[in-house]
């Protein structure tokens, strides 16, 4: 079997083996050993490469027998390349193997492709993480209420795991939500405004909130590499809040 694919993470097996993770276009994740030799192409972590592969094996399990480079590796440093090492975390950590997921693969090439250029890192990281989200099918609906009613630009919503955006009247909730929003906020989020620093803000809460759960009580290692920025803005019941309608 043939795949074209950019290796997500490597690590140590057996004498002169090697774990190799795979993104691929064609089944996506892949997990597969590698055997170094003398004058084959070199498969390394964070090479950002698309390579095409040569595996076989019908376990999960693959075995690579040859990996051939399809274009120019793209090379990041500083904040660029912590960020893909987040990205990859993420990848390896909650994308199941051997299932395709094509679109996610494409978003990874553009994602890649983007941060070896002169622009801001948020908004792609954003835009990966809720596209991650879609094709886990874990993402929440903030076009609508969890009922599906059409969202009122200056209502006040909370938003939960599992019941999506409620309208919020002013009582103390029995379940706290991840943020309060107002609807303004929920539908700039669900159109992609990324170019709106608030956006991002609002954005940043949820998709940690969400990955938080995703992951479980095993924290991202990648995470320490990135700036910290907590969030310090206004709150209710502790809770972030945001109203966009205020800021129009």
């Amino acid at each position: 079997m043939r795949v074209q694919g950019y290796v997500i993470h490597t690590r140590p097996f057996q004498d002169e083996k090697v774990l190799v993770d795979i993104l691929t276009r064609e089944a996506g994740l892949i997990r597969g050993v590698w055997r170094k030799k003398a004058k084959e192409a070199r498969v390394s972590p964070g090479s950002f490469l698309l390579l095409e592969f040569e595996l076989s094996g019908r376990s999960e399990l693959k075995t690579i027998r040859s990996a051939e480079a399809l274009g120019v590796s793209i090379q990041l440093t500083g904040i660029a390349l912590y960020s893909a090492f987040y990205v990859h975390e993420l990848i390896e950590r909650l994308l199941p193997v051997n299932l395709p997921f094509e679109p996610l693969f494409i978003l990874y090439q553009w994602l890649i492709s983007h941060l070896g250029g002169d622009v801001p890192i948020a908004p792609l990281l954003r835009r990966f993480e809720l596209g991650l989200f879609e094709e886990l099918g874990v993402q929440v609906n903030m076009a609508a209420t969890s009922r599906g009613e059409v969202l009122e630009p200056n209502q006040l919503y909370q938003l939960h795991h599992k019941f999506g955006l409620r309208p919020y009247y002013g009582e103390q909730p029995k379940i706290k939500p991840i943020v309060f929003l107002d609807g303004a906020a929920a539908m700039a989020y669900a159109s992609g405004s990324w170019n709106n620093k608030y956006v991002l803000t609002l954005a940043k809460e949820l998709h940690r909130a969400w990955l938080d759960l995703a992951l479980g009580e095993k924290p991202l290692k990648s995470r320490s590499l990135l700036p910290a920025s907590p969030y310090d803005g206004e709150r209710l019941w502790q809770v972030p809040i945001f109203k966009l309608s205020d800021k129009v």
